[in-house]
C-alpha cells in the first residue's frame, strides 16, 4: 500500500462493530465476531481511525453518558491490547425531541456530515479517500454529505431503518467482508 493521503476509515459502533453500546453484566464489550480482529487489519500507518456514532439511546434517557465513557473506555483498551490505534471517538448526544439538555439539534448528528468535517479540520483529512463503515441508511446518508466512500454491513439494522434512500459504494454482510472489500479495493488502486 502506498503512504497515507489523509486517509481515514470512520465506522459506527452498534450493529458494526458491536451488538449494543453497553457494557455486559460481567464488564465486557458484547463484540460481533471477527469486530476487533477486522479492525486490527486496518493498517494504521495508511489510515485513521474514527468512531462516528450517534447517541440518541442518551438523549432520550435509556443510556446514562457515564456508561458510555466507560463503554468506550473499555472499548479503547480492548483496541490497545489487540494493536488497534483509535484515534478519536466522535459521539452526538443530542436530538431535536430529546430530553432537558441533550433537546436540540446539531450539525454533529448524523446525517448531517458534521463529525466528518471535524475531523477533516483536526486531522487534515482528504475526505474524498476516507471510508465509513456503517449499517443505517443514516450512516450512508452522512459520509455520502461529507464526500465519504460508503460500505453498508448487513448487521444491526443493515440499512432496514427505512429514513433514507441512499446507494451505498458497497453493501457487505458484515464488519469482516468490509473491511476486506476496504483493503481490496485500496490495493486496486495501487496497481
Amino acid at each position: 500500500m502506498r503512504t497515507r493521503e489523509n486517509q481515514a476509515v470512520f465506522f459506527e459502533l452498534d450493529g458494526v462493530v458491536m451488538s449494543q453500546a453497553r457494557l455486559t453484566p460481567a464488564g465486557t464489550v458484547p463484540y460481533l465476531r471477527g469486530a476487533l480482529d477486522s479492525l486490527a487489519r486496518i493498517d494504521g500507518r495508511h489510515f485513521r481511525l474514527f468512531v462516528a456514532t450517534n447517541r440518541e439511546d442518551i438523549a432520550f434517557g435509556r443510556l446514562k453518558e457515564r456508561d458510555f465513557r466507560q463503554l468506550c473506555d473499555v472499548f479503547l483498551a480492548d483496541c490497545q491490547k489487540a494493536g488497534i490505534r483509535i484515534d478519536k471517538i466522535y459521539s452526538c448526544p443530542y436530538h431535536p425531541k430529546g430530553r432537558a439538555k441533550f433537546k436540540r439539534d446539531s450539525v454533529f448528528r448524523k446525517p448531517a456530515p458534521g463529525m466528518f468535517k471535524m475531523a477533516q479540520q483536526e486531522f487534515d483529512l482528504n475526505l474524498a479517500r476516507c471510508w465509513m463503515i456503517g449499517h443505517s441508511t443514516v450512516d450512508m446518508l452522512a459520509a455520502s454529505r461529507a464526500g465519504t466512500g460508503t460500505i453498508l454491513v448487513r448487521t444491526g439494522q443493515g440499512g432496514r431503518d427505512g429514513l433514507y434512500v441512499v446507494d451505498p459504494h458497497f453493501t457487505e454482510p458484515d464488519l469482516p467482508h468490509a473491511v476486506a472489500r476496504l483493503l481490496g479495493f485500496e490495493y486496486a488502486l495501487q496497481r
